[in-house]
């Protein structure tokens, strides 16, 4: 049966009102990383390789996520802005120990799910494509050994620009990469002087143009709200980007958390009001050049299905994520009826090795209930592909879209931030409502939070619990 853990009481609009306004002055930034929620609220322990399976689905689309945590280094400290698990590159002996650890949890994945097909691999970070030839083989090869890998398979790797040498691209190719995700952030030397990067925009261009000759697609990672950064600034990178035939787009809101460089001189960054309108105009500018919104952040050319990755990252009711390497994240949701749970791995070379070694390199896990399933579901189908649908919720929780969380539609609708499209089946962020996703997102999940906390709210809300008799299609 499904677990309620959240009481149906009545939920204030007003005071959602009043949160939004509270958060409004401050730099939404992302949920990226863990969605819901957040990792402060997870149990700190080492489960073994066997207990972290069991919420695996058979005949479930199965994603991998490799994290290759090196970076160059820089000054200020991980491009000022970066949040991720990640560690300055020192001595490429390290690449080589880290890769071979990395192998062996892949075997040990393997010894406990047999070769299972994979619809989606994705090289994170860090800076993947610190990876030189003869490590990217030898990844690809245990991949290969481990996993099925159909032609379909949709193969990602992120990488920083200076690193994208010819050999390297070679390579990755070679290999069976078949889509690029450039960290560019800006083109601009005047604002990416800000990150310490040495970086050029011909090094983006190359890497563009390896990508169109070799049919493989190629996705450039931007960055709204930078140091002295105008909407001019963002519409001349999309128009260079669309000009060299970038088939996919990212454009972030600058993330402000933690003890990044940039959150402490944030006073230096542009207000959010002139944030909010650059990322407008970019958002504008990207569907006039014919790129099509997949979510809040990523742009797509139209002609070109879905991004395999985000849609099941997003779509995480139906699909399972394994994420392999120091500080990975894997999700299983399980069902309704049996909640999974998500994990990640632990950060820190040590740690890691001495992880996996012992068959257990976790260092935190969250068991989802019903409650948190269905979160998941609302807050990633705002985000984008799948969109949120008022059928597809009836048919997977039993319940009313409208109902379940009407003083939240309330309160963005009258703010102009929302609109129900194709005739009252999809709820979608429009307006400044775009530019707010995470806050809205932390809005709508504020009542599960408080309970994780054990203490008093910040909204005068509940969520209305989920029916007993629901389950994951």
């Amino acid at each position: 049966m499904a677990t309620m853990s959240v009481p149906a009481t009545h939920a204030d609009a007003q005071s959602i009102d009043a949160y939004l306004d509270r958060y409004m002055e401050r730099q939404p930034g992302t949920k990226i990383q863990y969605g819901h929620p957040s990792p402060r609220f997870w149990e700190n322990r080492a489960p073994q390789f066997s207990e972290l399976l069991e919420p695996l689905t058979p005949g479930r689309p199965l994603t991998l996520y490799l994290h290759i945590p090196f970076c160059p280094p820089t000054d200020p400290p991980a491009c000022g802005f970066c949040l991720f698990a990640r560690e300055d590159f020192t001595a490429y002996k390290l690449v080589v120990t880290y890769v071979d650890y990395l192998l062996r949890e892949l075997d040990r994945y393997h010894e406990l799910l047999g070769r299972r097909k994979l619809r989606a691999i994705y090289f994170g970070g860090g800076t993947p494509n610190i990876l030189k030839p003869q490590e990217a083989r030898r990844i690809f090869q245990k991949i290969h050994e481990c996993f099925e890998v159909p032609h379909s398979a949709e193969v990602t790797l992120e990488g920083t620009p200076a690193l994208f040498t010819m050999d390297r691209l070679e390579a990755y190719a070679e290999v069976g990469v078949n889509r690029l995700s450039i960290g560019a952030q800006t083109l601009k030397p005047h604002l990416i002087k800000y990150s310490g990067r040495k970086q050029r925009p011909e090094q983006i261009e190359r890497a563009v143009e390896f990508c169109t000759e070799h049919h493989m697609s190629c996705n450039v990672d931007l960055i709204t709200g930078w140091f002295e950064q105008t909407p001019q600034d963002l519409v001349d990178d999309i128009d260079c980007l669309a000009d060299w035939g970038v088939t996919d787009m990212v454009n972030h809101p600058l993330t402000l958390q933690g003890g990044s460089a940039f959150a402490a001189h944030q006073d230096k960054l542009p207000p959010v009001a002139v944030t909010c309108r650059s990322f407008l105009v970019a958002r504008e500018r990207l569907l006039e050049r014919g790129y099509r919104a997949d979510s809040y952040t990523d742009y797509r050319r139209s002609d070109l299905p879905v991004v395999q990755y985000l849609e099941l990252y997003r779509d995480i009711l139906n699909n399972d994520r394994i994420g392999v390497g120091y500080g990975a994240n894997s999700l299983m949701a399980g069902t309704l009826d049996k909640p999974g749970h998500t994990y990640k791995n632990v950060v820190g070379f040590v740690p890691y090795y001495e992880g996996v070694e012992a068959g257990a390199c976790v260092d935190g896990i969250f068991k989802f209930n019903a409650e948190d399933l269905r979160l998941l579901y609302v807050l990633k189908g705002l985000e984008g592909a799948p969109y949120l649908r008022a059928s597809a919720y009836k048919q997977t929780f039993g319940a009313d879209l409208h109902e379940d969380f009407a003083p939240w539609w309330e309160a963005l609708q009258k703010r102009n931030w929302l609109v129900w499209g194709n005739g009252g089946e999809m709820p979608k962020l429009v307006g400044e409502g775009v530019f707010y996703m995470s806050t809205i997102q932390r809005a709508i999940s504020e009542p599960r939070n408080a309970v994780l906390r054990g203490g008093e709210t910040h909204l005068s809300t509940s969520l209305p619990a989920v029916p007993a008799t629901s389950a994951v299609a």
